[in-house]
C-alpha cells in the first residue's frame, strides 16, 4: 500500500474547465495555471463548468462500463497533460451524474425523491479512475467526487458502499480523495449525509453558502423573507457562519472549509465584503485563526481572487 499524501497545511483552487463537442476546452480567464501558484494555492482540482442553464454542455460519455469510464477518463487525462499543463499538484474530478441540469433536480424534490437523477454508476467509475490514473503524470495526486448534494446517500441517488470502494481504489494508490458538499443557513446540517460518508474522503470541505445567499439577496433571486435567513442578518449573520465553521470542526475531524466569490462583486461591490467575511469568522471560530485547510471557489476568472484579496489579503 502506497504512503497517503497528507499535508499540514494546503489551500485547493477549483479550476474549472468546459466541456466542448464532446471534448474539453479552457476558460481564458482561468489561464495561466501558472498564476494559480503565485497567488498562494498548493493544489488545484480539475473540474466541469456546466454553466447555469447548461449552456457549457455536458461531460463527455460514451457509455456506463469500466471500459467506457477508462476510455473517458483516459480522454480528459490527455487532454489535462497536453493542452492545460498544469504547474501545481491536481486532483481530476469524478463526475458522478449523467448530465447536469436543474431540471432533475427539481422533478427530483417534487417526486418526494423517487425521480432519481441518473449516475454513471461504479463500474464506470471504477474505469474513469484507471484511465486518469495511467495516463496522467507526477502532478497529478488524487480525485474529486463531483457530487455536493449532502444527502446524496439517505435520497439513495449513489450508495456508500460505491463511494467506500471508491475511497479504497485511490487511497490504496496514496493518493487524496476530496469532497466539497454544501449547507447553508437552513439545513440541519446533522440531518445530512456528511458526518457518516466523510471517513471515505481524506479531506471534506464543507461549502457553508453564506457568500451565495448574499449574492441570491443583492441580485433579487432570494427566495421568500430575507428574515427567515440568518446569514442575511446585519448583526448577526457572521455568527451564524461561525456556527456553521464551529459545527464542522465538532462533527468532520478531517472537516475544512470552502470560500466563496464570483464575477458577481463586479455588479454588487458590497459582495466583496461578503466574501471577505470568510476571514473574520475563521477567526471567531473555535479554530482561533485560518484554518489550515481551505478550497476557494472563485468562478472561472482568477482577477476574482485578486479583487478579494485586495481587500482582505488573508482570504
Amino acid at each position: 500500500m502506497a504512503t497517503l499524501e497528507v499535508v499540514p497545511l494546503a489551500t485547493y483552487a477549483l479550476w474549472y474547465f468546459r466541456p466542448q463537442y464532446g471534448n474539453y476546452t479552457i476558460f481564458e480567464t482561468n489561464v495561466p495555471t501558472s498564476d494559480l501558484s503565485d497567488l498562494g494555492f498548493d493544489y488545484t482540482i480539475a473540474l466541469h463548468a456546466p454553466g447555469k442553464e447548461g449552456e457549457y454542455g455536458q461531460m463527455p460519455m460514451s457509455g456506463y462500463s469500466y471500459d467506457d469510464g477508462y476510455n473517458d477518463g483516459k480522454g480528459l487525462a490527455q487532454w489535462l497533460e497536453q493542452e492545460v499543463n498544469p504547474e501545481l499538484p491536481y486532483l481530476v474530478e469524478i463526475p458522478v451524474l449523467v448530465k447536469d441540469d436543474k431540471e432533475q433536480w427539481i422533478l427530483f424534490k417534487n417526486s418526494n425523491y423517487i425521480i432519481k437523477p441518473a449516475v454513471r454508476g461504479l463500474d464506470y467509475w471504477r474505469g474513469w479512475i484507471d484511465g486518469v490514473y495511467t495516463h496522467t503524470g507526477g502532478l497529478q495526486r488524487g480525485f474529486y467526487w463531483n457530487l455536493e448534494f449532502p444527502w446524496q446517500v439517505v435520497r439513495e441517488v449513489v450508495y456508500e458502499e460505491d463511494i467506500s470502494t471508491l475511497s479504497d481504489k485511490i487511497i490504496d494508490w496514496g493518493q487524496q480523495f476530496i469532497w466539497i458538499p454544501y449547507v447553508n443557513d437552513t439545513i440541519n446540517r446533522d440531518n445530512t449525509d456528511i458526518k457518516s460518508l466523510a471517513r471515505y474522503f481524506t479531506y471534506v470541505f464543507v461549502q457553508p453558502h453564506y457568500y451565495q445567499r448574499w449574492r441570491e439577496y443583492y441580485t433579487g433571486t432570494l427566495k421568500g423573507s430575507p428574515k427567515k435567513y440568518p446569514y442575511l442578518d446585519s448583526e448577526t449573520g457572521v455568527s451564524a457562519l461561525v456556527a456553521v465553521l464551529n459545527w464542522v470542526r465538532k462533527n468532520v475531524p478531517n472537516g475544512y472549509l470552502e470560500l466563496e466569490v464570483d464575477g458577481s462583486i463586479n455588479q454588487y461591490p458590497e459582495l466583496t465584503h461578503k466574501a471577505c467575511d470568510y476571514v473574520s469568522a475563521q477567526r471567531r471560530s473555535e479554530v482561533g485563526g485560518l484554518w489550515p485547510k481551505r478550497a476557494y471557489y472563485y468562478g472561472v476568472d482568477l482577477k476574482n481572487v485578486r479583487e478579494v484579496r485586495g481587500h482582505c489579503p488573508d482570504w
